[in-house]
């Protein structure tokens, strides 16, 4: 990694730690924002629909299978679709989450930049193992004449050991240039280490390679063949498509990728890619078991060939799991607290799904519930804070905003802190009104079943759906909880709202989810280097006020004020009170 860059990625590190500044970008943001959503009359192309019975299976079986899943609160499924025979025989969308807006499948992207390759390899203008610096015609331009050697093999498998990565592209804006000209870990093709820029690479040479956007030639050769309308394609800013990350596709598409994928290429009737580019890219190239990972790996899908199972996987557990054994396909878009493939999902779905014939177990008949209770008898304290203003009085709003911190990282986009937050009712409306820097936003809510609206923000625009809840604590204490759930996205802001005595007075809680169990997962498979990066970052800390510091990034709380009559006195009080509460709680 060149070392300004390295210095860079330190600096955005510890400007995310501290929590009485602003975070913003440490180099100038010069790749495109994202300009729309899902379009409301975009006509979508849905597969058939069917019964378990009609398709072979019980309707128990499935019932089970998600209650199973419903059952284990590690598990945050938003939407899902079961496919058997090419219908769905199942499927479910958790509050508030649609079937028309579309989900950003973070590496699933992966999985895409290979089948793009293999219509490539197909039509022979692929040698998967020519040096990659002939493609992409900048061999001079290589200072480390060793990564001059690195083909498409390489960076389909992941064995390049290169030390750029996803972490260093967010202080980068010459991503091909920096990726060429850092340090490679190994010998090329010796060892597996999961390196999303490895995949911008490979989709960097399937527009040099095509002669077009990488948009464009997905599209003609792969998605119109599938009817798959509509998507978006987040660049880098060199104008590439991002490759490891940054698709947008409706659940309903992930599916017939699911299917395309299972069956070795065809897709209604049609050899759209190759048996021979689908079965290289389903079958273990890699032990990455070896290397900390519950699945092996093939060209950009995770295997394990065994249960005769591979999943384009994506951050937070967005998937197209393929069991073709059974010929079952299952598509989540999760906000799981996993990085990769860590959580129970997989287990429960191979008990299910992987073998040709329904397992012989008791069946589940014990349903869980995310769901948050609303308690409509203390609707009438929304009345105290109606029509007032409260203005932040802490450094930590600095670092709250609308979007959760994670998402700003993934988006590059970060917020410029509450100056102050108001309540509005007008007739059955409710409103939470923020001021954010100098920007004013209207979010619209209810206490039902939430209202779904389009939010801009920073040159983004968000499909966001936010509701309300009055709840009790342990103590009895009433909390006023304000959701805005990002329905493109895994990421949801909570406002947790605590009324003091004074009634001119708020403390407000702002978490996330996914939030900070998935750093910690996140952490656990990074590399010696990355790991010692982090750590000293947080030594910059005292370690006595760490634990607290990492709660202010993830749940930061700031206490709001109107009137003239409260003062710092007060402010202490409440201060104190909140800090004992947290504690009991």
């Amino acid at each position: 990694m060149p070392l300004g860059t390295a210095f860079n990625s330190l600096r955005l590190l510890l400007k995310n730690l501290n929590t009485n500044t602003s975070t913003i970008p440490i180099v100038k943001k010069i790749d495109q924002d994202k300009p729309f959503v899902f379009p409301r009359d975009e006509t979508i192309n849905f597969l058939s629909r069917s019964t378990p019975e009609k398709e072979g299976m019980r309707k128990e079986y499935i019932y089970s299978f998600i209650k199973e899943l419903d059952s284990d609160l590690s598990i945050r499924i938003n939407r899902l679709l079961i496919i058997k025979n090419n219908k769905v025989i199942y499927e479910k969308y958790n509050h508030p989450y649609q079937k028309d807006s579309w989900d950003c499948v973070f590496s699933f992207s992966k999985s895409v930049v290979s089948l793009a390759l293999g219509v490539l390899y197909d039509e022979g203008k692929v040698d998967l193992d020519i040096p990659v610096c002939q493609i992409l015609d900048n061999e001079k331009k290589i200072k480390k004449r060793k990564n001059r050697q690195i083909t498409l093999r390489h960076l389909l498998t992941h064995s390049t050991g290169i030390s750029f990565n996803e972490m260093e592209s967010a202080s980068s804006y010459k991503w091909v240039k920096d990726y060429f000209n850092s340090k490679s870990k190994f010998k090329f093709g010796s060892k597996f280490e999961y390196n999303s820029m490895n995949t911008y690479i490979l989709s960097v040479c399937v527009e040099k390679i095509a002669g077009m956007k990488f948009e464009q030639f997905c599209r003609e050769k792969i998605f119109d063949r599938l009817g798959i309308a509509k998507t978006y394609f987040d660049l880098s800013p060199e104008g590439y498509f991002k490759g490891g990350w940054g698709l947008y596709i409706l659940p309903e598409d992930m599916a017939k990728l699911g299917i395309l994928v299972r069956d070795f290429g065809k897709y209604d009737g049609h050899q759209i890619i190759s048996q021979e580019w689908i079965r290289m890219m389903t079958s273990k190239q890699f032990d990455s078991t070896k290397y900390g990972h519950s699945l092996d790996y093939g060209f950009q899908v995770w295997v394990n060939e065994k249960l005769n199972f591979c999943t384009l996987n994506g951050m937070y557990d967005q998937n197209a799991m393929i069991y073709r054994n059974s010929g079952v396909v299952i598509v989540t878009c999760s906000s799981n607290n996993e990085a990769f493939h860590g959580s129970n999902l997989f287990k429960i779905a191979h008990k299910y799904f992987a073998s040709k014939e329904e397992g012989v177990f008791p069946l589940c008949v014990n349903e869980g519930n995310h769901e948050v209770k609303n308690y409509d008898n203390l609707l009438y304290y929304f009345d105290y804070i109606n029509k007032k203003e409260y203005k932040s009085l802490t450094k930590v709003s600095h670092t709250c905003g609308i979007l959760p911190l994670l998402l700003q990282n993934e988006l590059g986009t970060y917020v410029k802190g509450i100056k102050s937050v108001s309540f509005k009712k007008e007739n059955d409306d409710y409103f939470f009104i923020i001021k954010e820097g100098e920007d004013i936003h209207h979010l619209k809510f209810n206490f039902k079943d939430g209202v779904r609206q389009l939010l801009t923000m920073y040159g983004n625009v968000f499909d966001v759906a936010v509701d309300g809840r009055f709840i009790l604590s342990g103590k009895g204490e009433v909390y006023l909880l304000i959701r805005v759930f990002f329905l493109e996205y895994p990421s949801s802001r909570f406002f947790t709202i605590k009324f003091g005595k004074n009634a001119n007075a708020i403390s407000i809680e702002c978490s996330e989810n996914p939030g900070l169990d998935f750093v910690r997962s996140l952490i656990e498979i990074q590399d010696k280097k990355t790991k010692r990066l982090i750590r000293n970052a947080l030594n910059a800390f005292n370690h006595d006020l760490i634990a607290g510091k990492i709660r202010n990034i993830f749940a930061p709380t700031f206490v709001a004020t109107c009137g003239d009559s409260y003062n710092l006195t007060t402010y202490n009080k409440i201060k104190e009170k909140n800090k004992k509460s947290s504690r009991d709680d």
